[in-house]
Order: structure tokens, then sequence, then C-alpha cells
């Protein structure tokens, strides 16, 4: 890869694009970028690991005024946002691209005429850009005024941490249903400038997730950045349905739902006014389990559809607020929205582990990523569609299984012994019945792998029948999801 290109590729991260390179006739020709942009990922997670353990001056992982004293990162919780992102990514070998192709119905057949430009044309790119970016903030903020959006989109606030493996913490639903309010541009902009827009606009949101960038001065009036977005990813009462820009902040500034970050100098006049941001849900989900994650909300609002009286009254937990239930506004109760005591912030959800079962998570998880990015990288391209989709389930059991043990569940260990034994025996099978043509070395790679999983299974085999159910330290006791809510239903 040439300096250009590399140039270019590190210029997608933050939407500084030549406008020209970057139009297509057909999306055919549109490049990947969200998929070539794995190693720039790769790149600002690491140097951001970097600075908090090596080159931060306020002690590495830790707040500057002792009363945060949180770690910026964990290991459970990095897992929980990759394995995250990794399932979002898999899923299109499942349901396909719904989106480009109902956007492409729309085009072909009810596009006004004269916009299906063969040459570059800037005033069309632009619009595109800025008409992406609209309709973006419409579909986010929806995305959390309504509750069965806010089902999927919730995925993504599901973390206590704010850093880069957050921003890849991905909701599967959110893909299949955001795609609904792009389809109004399909009659003005076509498919290839559209999948241009929406994936350079994915793209710049990723280097927002950082607490290292303070605020940036004047481009806070015009741009989405660290700082307004840290408000938007708040569970503190002010940051509660604010800030919903993409790239730019113009739209929340014009439609009345930005807020600062109240650290600032210019934003509180005291220090006894400041209020930093506690990330993650008002009803924090408590698991690592990437199902438990995606499936969690909608968990939640079946059964509040069961308690809830009357027709009309269930038909606005499906499409009013989360926060909504009988007497309330359409978006509940700012009110209730609970404080965070700055004395006292809240815990975050991290099971304490016996530290050899930390390095185990973490050796397995590596491995299971490797598999994961080579198939997202270039391996699906030469599988058949039917093996691709056994790693992909293979890939999800993985998750689980570590999930279990992160989460101190007692039933853990015996679940990661099942993985460990059937993925050595396949590994086995694989690489002896001539199951299909290999050469030496991969089949020398097959047996490797059956050899790890047979190691694996020992170690945790021996970890059951010496520790039995007592292996984890125990879990700290929250609440369940929602149960104030339900507790105000059963009362009224």
């Amino acid at each position: 890869m040439t300096a250009i290109k590399i140039a270019e590729s590190l210029g997608r991260m933050f939407y500084l694009v030549s406008p020209s390179r970057h139009f297509f006739v057909t999306v055919g020709e549109v490049e990947p970028y969200v998929s070539d942009a794995t190693i720039w990922f790769l790149f600002f997670i690491a140097a951001e690991l970097i600075y908090f353990t090596v080159a931060d001056k306020r002690k590495g992982l830790k707040r500057h005024d002792g009363k945060w004293d949180q770690g910026k990162y964990r290991m459970n919780d990095m897992i929980g946002s990759l394995g995250a992102g990794s399932v979002q990514q898999m899923s299109r070998f499942f349901l396909g691209s719904l989106q480009m192709v109902t956007y492409n119905y729309i085009w072909d057949n009810y596009r006004v005429p004269g916009l299906a430009f063969e040459t570059f044309h800037l005033p069309t790119w632009i619009g595109c850009f800025l008409a992406t970016d609209f309709m973006y903030y419409w579909f986010h903020r929806a995305a959390h005024e309504v509750n069965i959006f806010w089902a999927g989109h919730s995925v993504h606030h599901s973390s206590e941490y704010y850093n880069a493996t957050t921003a890849l913490r991905q909701s599967l639903a959110q893909t299949y249903t955001s795609f609904f309010f792009n389809l109004p541009l399909a009659v003005v902009f076509s498919p290839a400038q559209f999948a241009v827009h929406t994936q350079l606009n994915l793209l710049f949101q990723f280097w927002i997730h950082t607490e290292i960038v303070p605020r940036m001065g004047w481009l806070e009036y015009i741009i989405n950045t660290p700082s307004a977005h840290r408000v938007h990813h708040g569970r503190n009462p002010y940051c509660i349905d604010k800030n919903y820009a993409g790239t730019l902040i113009i739209w929340d500034r014009m439609f009345g739902t930005y807020a600062d970050e109240r650290i600032y100098p210019d934003v509180v006049a005291t220090k006894e006014e400041e209020e930093p941001v506690a990330y993650g849900l008002t009803h924090p989900i408590n698991t690592f389990d990437p199902v438990a994650i995606q499936l969690g909300h909608f968990k939640h609002i079946w059964n509040m559809l069961w308690i809830t009286p009357g027709l009309v009254n269930k038909f606005k937990v499906v499409f009013y607020g989360p926060g909504w239930h009988p007497g309330t506004p359409r978006t509940g109760l700012l009110s209730e929205i609970p404080d965070v005591d700055l004395k006292n912030p809240p815990k975050k959800y991290d099971p304490i582990l016996p530290r050899k079962f930390n390095y185990y998570i973490a050796t397995h998880f590596a491995i299971v990523m490797v598999v994961g990015s080579a198939l997202l990288g270039e391996l699906y391209k030469i599988l058949p569609l039917r093996y691709t989709q056994a790693i992909c389930v293979a890939f999800l059991v993985s998750l689980v299984s570590l999930a279990k043990i992160m989460d101190a569940k007692e039933y853990g260990l015996k679940v990661e012994l099942a993985r460990c034994l059937t993925f050595f025996l396949l590994a086995e099978f694989v690489a002896r019945s001539g199951f299909y043509e290999q050469t030496y070395w991969q089949r020398r790679g097959t047996l490797c792998v059956a050899d790890t999983f047979f190691v694996s299974s020992l170690f945790i085999g021996w970890n059951i029948y010496k520790l039995g159910s007592s292996w984890a330290a125990v879990v700290p006791d929250t609440p369940k999801k929602g149960q104030d809510i339900k507790d105000k239903i059963k009362t009224n």
C-alpha cells in the first residue's frame, strides 16, 4: 500500500477525503471502507491503551479528581464490545444487505429524473453528505425516543466505559431497522453515492469515542466531537436524549437537543457545579453475554407488554420512549432517571475472577478474533456459504461460553468444558476424515487447533474438579432491568 493510499485510508476516519476520488457510478465500484478500516480500529485501540498505561500523567487509568477512580479499559468490557461488533458484521452472512436491495429498488423505480450523474458532480456529492447526516440524526433520535428502536440501539450504550472499543459495540437489530430512515434519499441520490457517505459517516463516529481528546474550541459548534459524544453516552440526567449527531453537531443545536459536557470552566461557573459523565445505561444490563446484550431490551419490552394493562398502553410500550409507563409523557419523566452521586459514583459491573482464568479468557478470545478477522477479511470469499455460516455459529458459541466465565456463573466452567470438547472432536474429524481436501500444512494446523482445545478441556476439567461451583468471586447483587418501572405499574 502506497503512502497516498495509507493517507487516504486514514483520512476516511475523519471524513477528510477528496470528493472526486470518492465518487462512483455503480455500487460495485465502491470500496468496503469499513472493512478496510480494521487496521485503523486496532491502531487507535492500541494507541489509546498505550496512552492510558504509559503516557498519562495521572497515574494511568484513573480520573484526576480522585472521586472517580475507575479504569478506562477492562478486558471483559473490551471483549463484550469487540464481540458485539463482530456478531453484527457476521449477520450479513445470514440476512444479506436488506438496506441496499431496498434502496436500489426505489432508485430504479422512483428516482427523480436527471440525477443519475455519470461524472463527478460536487453539489450532489455535498448534498448527499448533508442528507445522509441529517437522516442519521433523525434515526438516532428515534433510536432513543422509540422503545422498539432503543431495543437495538441500547446495545451500543450498554458499555460502562467510553473508549475506542465502545465504538465497535454495535447492534445486530439496528442494522435492519435504521435503513428505513435512509430510503427517502433513494429518490434523489444514487446507491453508489449513498454507499460512500453512509460508510464515511459511520467511520467518522469511531474516533469520537475517547476520553483523551478535550473540547475542541470553535469546532464544537460545527462537528460532532469527543466531548459532545461523551455527553450522549452518559447516564446522568442532564445527558439523557442529548447530542444525537453523526458528523455535524449543527442538527442538535438546530433542534434543541444539544448539551455541553459539564467539566469545563466555560460551561460551569464553579468547581462544585462540575458533573463528570457516568457512562452506560440507566439500568445496567450486567452481563458480557453477546446474546443477552443483543436481546436484553427486547426481553424487557416483552415483559412490560405482559404486565401493562390495555391495548393502547401496550402499543405505547412498544412505540413510546423506553422510560414511558402509564401516567407519564411520551418519552417518560426525566425526574425518574436515577441521579449520579458524584461522591459515590456507580460501581461498574466487573466480576472478580482468579487470574489464571483471565489469562485463559484472553488467550481464547485472541484465537476467536483471529478466526473472526480472517473470515470477515478474505476467508468468506473462498469458502462455501454453509461453511462460513458454521464458523459464525462457532464464533458466537465461543463468545457466549467465555462470557459465562466472565460473568462468574457457577455453571460457566461446565459450559466451557463442553465447548472445548466439542471443538476438539470437530477439529479431529476435519483433520483425519478427509472431509475436504487439505494440504499438509492445513492438516497440521487443524490438528494444532484440536490439540489446543484438548489441553484447554484438561485445564477446565481440572479446575471444575478442584474448585467446584465456588471457582469465582460472588457477583454483586444488582436490581433487575426495569424493576422500578414494573413496581410503578403494579402500584398504579
